[in-house]
């Protein structure tokens, strides 16, 4: 399952909340059934980051969301960012990060 959150970050957070997903990534990564995640700056518009990840299965994003680490990545999008939008698939539409929290409340 492919995962993509953009992030634009709240004026004056950028620094905290890339360090914030650096300190993450690699609890992400060895998150069961994370085939790869990454982060991204898009050089046009440098307030705007993306977590770009791989997972085996859709249980498994669900699972890393209901860690505490799942907990802190979404504590820190919503502290740290001005928006937030997230892509659960190559072809998927964008949508709100309470699609990631409905992930976690699953189960």
């Amino acid at each position: 399952m492919e995962l993509t959150i953009e992030i634009r970050t709240k004026p004056g957070k950028f620094q905290e909340l890339y360090q914030t997903l650096l300190g993450l990534l690699p609890t992400i990564r060895k998150g069961k059934g994370c085939q790869e995640c990454r982060i991204y700056r898009d050089v046009e518009d440098g307030e705007v980051f993306f977590l770009s990840g791989q997972w085996e299965a859709r249980r498994n994003l669900e699972h890393y969301l209901r860690s505490t680490n799942g907990l802190g990545l979404l504590g820190a999008i919503d502290l740290l960012s001005e928006r937030a939008a997230v892509k659960t698939g190559e072809n998927a539409p964008w949508e709100g990060i309470d699609v990631l929290k409905r992930m976690r409340n699953k189960g």
